[in-house]
C-alpha cells in the first residue's frame, strides 16, 4: 500500500503532474481513494489539481477510453444515443493483463507487431503498474466514417472487433507451431509440457479440441448419445438424452424397444477430432476495458498494489522492460501516451475494414446484447448452468471478466441487485486472488443506474477460451447460459406425472393418430360395403 509521503513526493512533481493532466485532456476522470473512487464524472484541468487530490489522500489517476466534448455533462441515466451524441472520439487501448510476467511481455510485443503489419505507426505502450501493459493508438489514426457511420458512434463494437481480429491474426500468423515445438514469432520456442510449468495451466487448458474435418471450434465432446424407444404394439416412438434404461409406452402400456443413436460431434457430420496447442490460452486482451465509461490508469500514474509507475515506454522495447523501472524514484518523463499530433491521416482505415470484415454486425449479435424483459422470478442456483457453476467456485484468472458475466446472467436470472451484490462478494472471497470490494459494489451500482438487463456472452466457444466450459446434456440446445437456466426451471415447472415431449415427438404423435383414424374409418367403410 501506498504510504501518503511517497504518493506525496511524487505528486507534487510538476513533470508528472502535466502528463497527467495532458492525458485527461477531454476525458472523464476517476480519482481513487485507496480502495475506493471519488465522485464520478470528474475532470483535471490544471496541474495542482494532481497535488491538491493527493493531499487529500487520492492514490491514482484513471481516465476514460472515451473522449467526450463536455465531460461533466455525463450522467448514469443517459442512453446511448445521448452518449453517442456527448462523444467526441475514442482511442484504441488493448489492456494486456496477464499474470505471467514473461508471456504477458511477449503478449504485448505480438499485439505491436499485428499492430504494425496493418501499416500503423503511431503506437503507444505503457506498463499498466502491476502484472501488464496498455497498448494505445490514437483516434486520429482512424478515418472520419466507416459504412456510413461516424467512427465516433463505433464504440465500443469497433474496438472490441479489432481486439477479436487481432487476436485471430496473432493465433494464425504469429505463432506457429511445428513438431511439437511452440514459436511465438521467434521471441521464444518452448513445447506445451514446459508452458504448462511455467503458466499454471495443464496441457488440457492449453489445448484446443477441433472437428478433424472442417477445423471448427464447437466441437462437442463427447459424443451426444441419444436414445429413441419404439413401441413394438402401437409403434408409438420417444426420444430422450441417455440414461433412461427401461420405458413403457405412454399409449399402451407395453415395453418399448430401446435403440442407442450417437450424434456427430460437429455440426459437419463428423465424429473424429484433433487436439493442437490454442494460442488464445497464453495470448489474450481483457475486453472490459472496452466498454462505456470504462476507465484505465492514466499516465504514470501510481499503482495501489505494487507502489509502481504505470509508466510509458518505446514499444519496440518492451521485451527488455523490467519492473524496477517504473519506481516512482526512477521515473522521468520522457515518452507520452496516445500522442494525437503524431498520428498519420487514416492509418488505422485497413484494420478497423479488416476488424469488421472478420466479425460483421449480424441479427443474431443484435439480438444478443439487447436488452431483455424481467422473468418475474429468481431462478435458485441448483439450475445455473455448468460454466457459471464453474466460475461461482473461485477463479484463479480472468476474475473482472467474470464480474461482467456474473452480474449480467444473475440479473437476466431475475435476481435482485442486492441478493447480486452479496452473491458476488461471497464468489470474490473464493477467488485466489480477491477483487477489492468496492468493484463489486461500484459494478452492481453501475448495472443498476442503467436500468437495462443484458445477455452474458453466448456459448459456447468464449467459456471454452475462458477454460470454464463443462458441458452437459443441455447445454447442446441453448446458446447461451441465461437460456439454460430458464428452460431448466421450466422444465421443473411442468405438473409432475407428465411425460414431457419434444416437437418430433409431439408431431410423431399426431401422424400417429391421424393414422388410427383413417384405419379406422377404412374399416368402417369396408363393414358397410359387405
Amino acid at each position: 500500500m501506498l504510504d501518503l509521503s511517497t504518493r506525496l513526493l511524487y505528486y507534487k512533481r510538476r513533470e508528472i503532474q502535466t502528463e497527467i493532466v495532458s492525458a485527461a485532456k477531454d476525458r472523464e476522470v476517476g480519482i481513487r481513494y485507496q480502495d475506493a473512487f471519488g465522485k464520478r464524472p470528474d475532470i483535471l484541468q490544471y496541474e495542482n489539481d494532481v497535488l491538491s487530490s493527493a493531499k487529500k489522500g487520492a492514490t491514482s489517476f484513471h481516465i476514460s477510453e472515451e473522449r467526450w466534448a463536455s465531460p461533466m455533462q455525463i450522467s448514469t441515466d443517459m442512453r446511448r444515443t445521448e452518449l453517442d451524441a456527448l462523444r467526441s472520439g475514442w482511442d484504441l487501448v488493448l489492456d494486456i493483463d496477464c499474470p505471467h510476467w514473461a508471456y504477458s511481455k511477449i503478449t504485448t510485443y505480438l499485439f505491436i507487431e499485428a499492430l504494425k503489419a496493418h501499416g500503423i505507426a503511431t503506437i503507444s505502450c505503457k506498463f499498466s503498474g502491476n502484472k501488464g501493459f496498455h497498448i494505445g493508438v490514437p483516434f486520429e489514426a482512424f478515418p472520419k466514417e466507416v459504412n456510413g457511420i461516424p467512427i465516433k458512434d463505433w464504440f465500443p463494437d469497433g474496438p472490441k472487433r479489432i481486439a477479436q481480429y487481432l487476436l485471430d491474426y496473432i493465433s494464425k500468423n504469429l505463432i506457429r507451431v511445428e513438431d511439437g515445438i511452440v514459436d511465438f514469432h521467434n521471441v521464444r520456442k518452448t513445447t506445451i509440457s514446459l508452458l504448462s510449468g511455467e503458466t499454471g495451466k495443464n496441457e488440457e487448458e492449453l489445448s484446443l479440441t477441433k472437428c478433424a474435418a472442417c477445423g471448427k471450434k464447437s466441437v462437442e465432446s463427447p459424443a451426444i448419445h441419444k436414445i429413441e424407444f419404439v413401441c413394438p404394439k402401437c409403434t408409438f416412438r420417444m426420444v430422450l438424452d441417455k440414461g433412461s434404461g427401461f420405458m413403457k409406452c405412454p399409449k399402451c402400456s407395453a415395453l418399448m424397444d430401446r435403440f442407442i443413436h450417437e450424434s456427430p460431434r460437429c455440426p459437419c457430420g463428423s465424429n473424429k477430432t484433433m487436439t493442437e496447442f490454442n494460442p488464445l490460452a497464453i495470448v489474450d486482451v481483457d475486453t472490459i476495458l472496452i466498454s462505456s465509461r470504462h476507465m484505465f490508469r492514466a499516465p504514470y500514474s501510481l499503482h495501489e498494489k505494487s507502489g509502481l509507475a504505470s509508466v510509458p515506454i518505446d514499444p519496440d522495447t518492451v521485451l527488455d522492460f523490467e519492473k524496477e523501472m517504473a519506481k516512482p524514484e526512477k521515473c522521468v518523463p520522457s515518452i507520452g501516451f496516445l500522442l494525437r499530433d503524431k498520428a498519420r491521416k487514416d492509418e488505422a482505415l485497413h484494420l478497423m475494414v479488416q476488424a469488421i470484415d472478420f466479425n460483421p454486425v449480424s441479427k443474431t449479435e443484435k439480438k444478443e446484447y439487447r436488452a431483455i424483459e424481467d422473468i418475474g422470478i429468481a431462478i435458485p442456483q441448483e439450475l445455473f448452468p455448468p460454466c457459471i457453476l464453474k466460475i461461482l467456485g473461485g477463479l484463479e484468472d480472468g476474475r473482472k471478466r467474470s464480474l461482467f458475466i456474473l452480474t449480467n446472467f444473475l440479473s437476466s436470472a431475475g435476481w435482485s441487485y442486492d441478493n447480486i451484490e452479496a452473491a458476488l462478494l461471497e464468489w470474490n472471497r473464493k477467488n485466489k486472488e480477491p477483487l477489492k470490494e468496492s468493484i463489486i459494489i461500484n459494478q452492481v451500482r453501475y448495472h443498476k443506474t442503467r436500468g437495462e438487463k443484458m445477455l452474458p456472452p453466448n456459448c459456447r466457444s468464449y467459456y471454452q477460451d475462458f477454460g470454464t466450459c463443462s458441458p452437459d446434456a443441455l447445454c447442446i440446445r441453448v446458446k447461451n447460459p441465461v437460456q439454460y437456466a430458464k428452460a431448466k426451471s421450466r422444465h421443473l415447472m411442468k405438473p409432475k406425472g407428465r411425460i414431457l415431449l419434444t416437437e418430433e415427438q409431439k408431431k410423431m404423435r399426431k401422424e400417429y393418430r391421424e393414422r388410427l383414424k383413417k384405419e379406422s374409418a377404412s374399416i368402417g367403410e369396408d363393414e358397410a360395403k359387405a
